[in-house]
C-alpha cells in the first residue's frame, strides 16, 4: 500500500470509532501525517477533529484531549496552533502548550521556537497564583534547555518550591545528559539538597522520582543512593527498575539483581493498587532481560486491569526480539481495547523489518482506534 491508500484505510476505520474524543484523536493522527503530503486536506481533518472534540462533555477530558490535537496544529499549521492556544482557558495552559509546541519545533524552526518561548515566559510572569507562575516557569525553563540552555538556568535560579525546583533542575539536566553531563551531573546534586530539605512525604517522593530517572543516567550507584531516601515502598521498588531498566544493555547481572530486589520490596507493600503499580515497572524493566521471568510475575497480578497493562508493555519490549513471542503475549490480554493496543505496538515495530506483515497484523486489529494508530505509524515508516 502506498501512504495514501494506508490513510484512506485509517479514515475508513475512523467511521466505526463511537466516542467523539476518539474520533477527535484519531483524525488529528491522520492529519499529523498526512500534513506532509497534502497539507489543505490535514488542515480539514483538524477542523473536523476540533467539531467531535466540542461534542465531549466532560470538560476536563476535553482540555486534554484539545492539549494532544493542538500539537498536531503545531506541527501542521503554526499559526492556526498559536491563536487555538491564545484562546485556551487558563494562562498556566497558554504556557504549557506554548513550550511544547517550542520542544516540537526546535529541531527544525530554532527561530520559531525561540519566539515561542519568550512569549510563554511572558505570560509566565503575569500569572497572579505563585504556585502556578512557579510550575509555568518551570515548563518554560525545560523547554529553554533544548535550545539556550543558559536561560533554562537563569530562569531556574528564579523558581521556588522545593519540589517544583528540583523536577526542573531534574528535566534541564535530563535535557544536557546527551551534551554537557558534568552541568547535568552538578544540577542532580544540587536537587538532592534540596530534596533533603522537603518535609511532606509526598512531594518528597515525586521529587525523587524524576531525580533519580536522571540520575540513573549519569551515575548508577549515586542512583541507587538515592531510593534509599524514598518514603514509600512501592515507589522504591518503581525507582530501583528504573534503574534496572538504565543497566539493562551494560551490566545485565547487576540489573536483574535490582529488579529481584524490587520484587521482594514490592511484595511487602500492602496496597493492591500500588502493588500492582510497582510489579508493572519491574516487569516491563525484567522484559529486557527475561521474558520468561516478566510474564510469570504479571501473571501473579490480580487486578484485572494492571495485569492487562503489563503484559502490553511486556509484548511491546518482546516485539523488538520476537514478533511470534509478543503476539502470543498480547492475545492473553482479555480487553479488547487494550489487547489492540498492544497488537499496534507490535505492528509498528515489526513494519521496520517486515512492513507486509504488519500491514496484515494492523488491518486485523479489532478496535477502530488502535487500527487508526498502527495505519498512522506504518504510513509514516512507508514514506
Amino acid at each position: 500500500m502506498e501512504v495514501k491508500d494506508l490513510l484512506d484505510e485509517a479514515l475508513n476505520s475512523v467511521q466505526e470509532i463511537v466516542e467523539p474524543e476518539w474520533k477527535a484523536l484519531a483524525l488529528s493522527k491522520i492529519a499529523q501525517v498526512l500534513a506532509k503530503i497534502d497539507k489543505a486536506k490535514a488542515v480539514s481533518l483538524l477542523d473536523e477533529a476540533f467539531r467531535y472534540l466540542r461534542q465531549v462533555k466532560d470538560q476536563s477530558w476535553q482540555l486534554s484531549v484539545l492539549l494532544t490535537i493542538v500539537s498536531v496544529v503545531t506541527e501542521v499549521d503554526i499559526e492556526q496552533a498559536l491563536q487555538i492556544i491564545s484562546n485556551l482557558p487558563s494562562e498556566t495552559t497558554q504556557v504549557f502548550s506554548l513550550s511544547d509546541a517550542a520542544e516540537k519545533l526546535s529541531h527544525k524552526d530554532k527561530e520559531t521556537a525561540l519566539k515561542l518561548l519568550k512569549r510563554a515566559e511572558q505570560i509566565a510572569n503575569a500569572i497572579e497564583d505563585e504556585d502556578s507562575r512557579m510550575e509555568a516557569l518551570g515548563a518554560v525553563a525545560e523547554a529553554f534547555a533544548f535550545l539556550e540552555p543558559e536561560q533554562a538556568l537563569k530562569i531556574l535560579r528564579r523558581i521556588k518550591g522545593s519540589a517544583n525546583k528540583v523536577a526542573t533542575m531534574a528535566n534541564i539536566a535530563s535535557a544536557l545528559c546527551n551534551f554537557d553531563r558534568q552541568t547535568a551531573k552538578n544540577l542532580c546534586e544540587d536537587a538532592k539538597s534540596i530534596v533533603k530539605q522537603i518535609g511532606d512525604r509526598e512531594e518528597k517522593a515525586m521529587a525523587l522520582d524524576e531525580l533519580i530517572e536522571v540520575v540513573s543516567k549519569l551515575d548508577v550507584q549515586q542512583a541507587i543512593s538515592l531510593t534509599d531516601m524514598l518514603p514509600f515502598l512501592e515507589r522504591k521498588a518503581v525507582a530501583l527498575s528504573t534503574i534496572a531498566q538504565s543497566l539493562a544493555q551494560s551490566d545485565k547481572g547487576k540489573a536483574k539483581e535490582l529488579l529481584n530486589f524490587a520484587a521482594q520490596i514490592a511484595q511487602k507493600v500492602h496496597d493492591r493498587d500500588r502493588q500492582a503499580s510497582a510489579w508493572r515497572s519491574i516487569c516491563v524493566a525484567m522484559a529486557f532481560l527475561d521474558s520468561e521471568q516478566a510474564l510469570k510475575w504479571a501473571k501473579e497480578i490480580r487486578d484485572r486491569d494492571w495485569r492487562n497493562w503489563t503484559l502490553g508493555d511486556i509484548a511491546a519490549v518482546v516485539a523488538n526480539s520476537s514478533v511470534d513471542e509478543a503476539l502470543k503475549i498480547a492475545y492473553q490480554i482479555d480487553d479488547v481495547e487494550e489487547r489492540s493496543s498492544s497488537i499496534a505496538d507490535i505492528a509498528i515495530v515489526l513494519a521496520r523489518s517486515d512492513f507486509e506483515r504488519a500491514l496484515s497484523i494492523a488491518i486485523k486489529i479489532p478496535d477502530p482506534f488502535y487500527k487508526v494508530q498502527a495505519l498512522t505509524e506504518l504510513a509514516l515508516i512507508s514514506r
